[in-house]
């Protein structure tokens, strides 16, 4: 399936207790690249596509975003990390 020129895959499985359940998943290079996120998913057809909608119209700020994730990752396994204790 297609939406805006990312692509995403309708799937269908049984849950532990033998339910059937439905949903979209989306694992697009080119959509996340740059970002932590590697996949995601939606119940809807219509929740997929306002998830779409939301990596493409704020891309820029998910991006500036996860520079300041990394940054203070950085800094908090620089001063916490136990790396080389033992």
């Amino acid at each position: 399936m297609k939406y805006r020129n990312i692509k995403y895959n309708y799937h269908e499985w049984k849950t532990f207790d033998g339910r059937l359940v439905t949903g979209y998943h989306c694992e697009d290079k080119k959509l996340l690249n740059g970002l932590d996120t590697i996949s995601f998913g939606a119940k809807t057809i219509n929740e997929m596509q306002e998830y779409i909608d939301d990596y493409i119209d704020n891309r820029q700020e998910k991006l500036d975003n996860q520079v300041l994730t990394d940054s203070a990752m950085a800094e908090y396994y620089a001063k916490w990390s136990t790396a080389g204790e033992f």
